[in-house]
């Protein structure tokens, strides 16, 4: 286990267990398994190697004022990777028993669970097992969780964070899995990401045509006096090229219980971006 003195990071350290269940698709889901945290070996035709076939999710725990271990909201991750795991061909799972297993994995490991306001990081990933050239669905496959005491995600912790518009490389597009966590999203626009990092930015916000998506590999929202002179807290609607955030969603709750402000969900051109800051009616905003 770190220290209590030592930098948490991102990733750095991993847990003593994880989870494991596979299946297949002459038997069906097997017996979940808590086990050992250990390695894996893939035979050299493994099709998620060759083909991407993967998908995956991210989930947290916390310490509360009180000690107690919380969860945040790991109904909506579940159902989320099953969303994934239906785009990619992958076999569906009853998302209230995968909950189950995690909080399972949790209480195993609750030691792990650093202070406020760090938190441990659950990675459920689920891969194919499938030992064959050629793209068609698995026939084997592997859903197993991971977890890692990690601080903010960010270098530079809750400062804020400088991001570059990257005007000619695409994360995602109409049609295709921007609106699920498929392994292969994080890995086509690496290469601007690597740009804005060398240029000093943090991070990218990626534009489908002419209008704000995604910042990175988060939501994006911005608080504004909008055209109409409205107090407004908006965020890029969901197009099918947007990952639909549980703490997206968890904002947008807040915000349209907040009575200062109209929040709205809808196409955000970066060209008003540009305009409203120019204007000074972009502003920070408390919720």
């Amino acid at each position: 286990m770190p220290s209590p003195s030592e930098e948490l990071g991102f990733g750095k350290f991993i847990t003593d267990h994880m989870l494991e269940i596979r299946w297949s698709l002459d038997q069906g889901w097997g017996k979940p398994k808590i086990i050992p945290t250990h390695d894996f070996a893939f035979h050299p035709f493994n099709s998620t190697l060759h083909y991407a076939f993967e998908g995956f999710e991210g989930m947290k725990a916390y310490r509360d004022a009180t000690g107690k271990i919380r969860t945040f909201r790991p109904e909506m991750n579940a159902k989320r990777l099953v969303r994934t795991s239906e785009e990619i061909c992958f076999p569906s799972f009853n998302p209230e028993e995968f909950v189950k297993c995690v909080d399972e994995l949790v209480t195993l490991d609750e030691k792990w669970v650093p202070n406020a306001p760090s938190s441990l990081y659950m990675r459920p990933t689920i891969v194919s097992l499938t030992n064959k050239l050629g793209v068609h669905p698995p026939h084997e496959t592997m859903l197993y969780v991971v977890s890692s005491p990690s601080g903010p995600y960010f270098k530079g912790g809750m400062k804020p964070t400088k991001l570059k518009v990257e005007s000619i490389g695409v994360r995602a597009w109409p049609g295709g899995t921007g609106h699920v966590k498929a392994g292969a999203n994080y890995t086509v626009g690496i290469k601007y990401v690597r740009a804005a990092f060398d240029a000093g930015y943090d991070q990218v916000v990626w534009l489908n045509g002419n209008n704000i998506t995604e910042a990175g590999a988060c939501n994006l929202f911005i608080y504004w006096i909008n055209k109409k002179g409205q107090k407004e807290l908006v965020t890029p609607m969901l197009d099918g090229t947007i990952l639909p955030g549980i703490t997206r969603d968890s904002v947008l709750q807040f915000g349209r219980e907040d009575k200062r402000f109209i929040t709205s969900e809808k196409k955000i051109p970066v060209n008003d971006l540009v305009k409203a800051f120019k204007e000074k009616r972009v502003s920070k905003l408390s919720l």
